[in-house]
């Protein structure tokens, strides 16, 4: 995980972003929010740091959700 932000205003961006995390996150299941928060540009990285997930987990979960939108 990455280390606080040290300046006030990167700490408050810091903290809106985990905020409206929580907010994409209600009442869906964890594969749904990483999903959203892929399609919205987050990378692997960022989402573990949002959802308190790994990166690998998030990854996987971003590589299920694209599987399931291919057509068969």
């Amino acid at each position: 995980m990455r280390s606080a932000p040290v300046d006030p205003v990167e700490q408050l961006l810091d903290e809106i972003a985990r905020l409206l995390a929580v907010l994409i996150a209600r009442d869906r299941t964890l594969q749904d929010t990483i999903s959203d928060l892929n399609s919205a540009g987050f990378g692997p990285t960022r989402i573990s740091e949002l959802t308190g997930t790994t990166a690998a987990y998030a990854n996987t979960a971003i590589n299920r959700a694209k599987k399931k939108k291919e057509p068969r």
